[in-house]
């Protein structure tokens, strides 16, 4: 599985994406757009069954806190392409946070 490190590295961590995305109004920022193509999309922080927080993301995707500041989240063989979504979640938390 391709769990290669997001280059340069994301600056803010996993909690405080998760409890700046859990501030927002039903707990999603929208108006992002993923890296390369610019396709908008929302992220949301979201709470899995067995208690593990996530990022919810289109297509299915999730980023847990494992998978932060990787290309590639853990799910499936292969894993789920989610750099182009982590970093524009990243640099809006640097922005509010003021990193």
């Amino acid at each position: 599985m391709g769990r290669d490190p997001i280059d340069p590295p994301l600056v803010c961590t996993f909690r405080e994406v998760f409890t700046e995305l859990s501030k927002q109004p039903l707990r999603t920022i929208s108006g992002l757009q993923t890296t390369g193509s610019g396709v908008a999309f929302e992220a949301k922080a979201n709470t899995a069954k067995d208690g593990r927080d996530f990022i919810d993301l289109p297509h299915s995707n999730r980023i847990y806190k494992d998978d932060w500041g990787y290309r590639r989240n853990s799910m499936g063989k292969d894993g789920q392409r989610i750099g182009q979504y982590a970093r524009p979640i990243d640099d809006l938390c640097q922005k509010v946070l003021g990193h």
